[in-house]
């Protein structure tokens, strides 16, 4: 028989992966970015917010109806290596990678929905 409570148990004690990711307007070079403790999660949410006109940044949205889908892509731009870190210092590496981000990307042009 199948231990339901179980199951629910190991799924929260499975460590996701974090990281910083990405909403890429192709047409505009224009991006949205962000980070998270649970990458699948949160591209799952982006995406499904995004296509329901519910996304969090009027702007993106707009351009999303006006573009279209087949000019937005959403990534993965990179991928923490958690071990025993706390909570605090997940945030504090996600932070410090999401800076490193947005300067690399400013140097290739790159413009932000969300960040300056």
């Amino acid at each position: 028989m199948i231990d339901k409570k179980q199951i629910i148990k190991d799924y929260k004690l499975q460590k996701q992966p974090a990281g910083i990711f990405a909403i890429h307007n192709l047409a505009d070079n224009k991006m949205f970015i962000g980070t998270s403790k649970n990458l699948p999660s949160s591209l799952t949410r982006f995406e499904f917010t995004l296509k329901m006109g519910s996304f969090p940044f009027q702007g993106l949205i707009d351009d999303y109806k006006k573009l279209g889908e087949q000019n937005f892509e959403v990534k993965v731009l990179d991928e923490l290596e958690i071990k025993d870190e706390t909570e605090q210092e997940i945030d504090g590496e996600l932070k410090t990678l999401e800076e490193m981000w947005i300067e690399k990307l400013k140097m290739e042009g790159v413009t932000f929905y969300n960040k300056k």
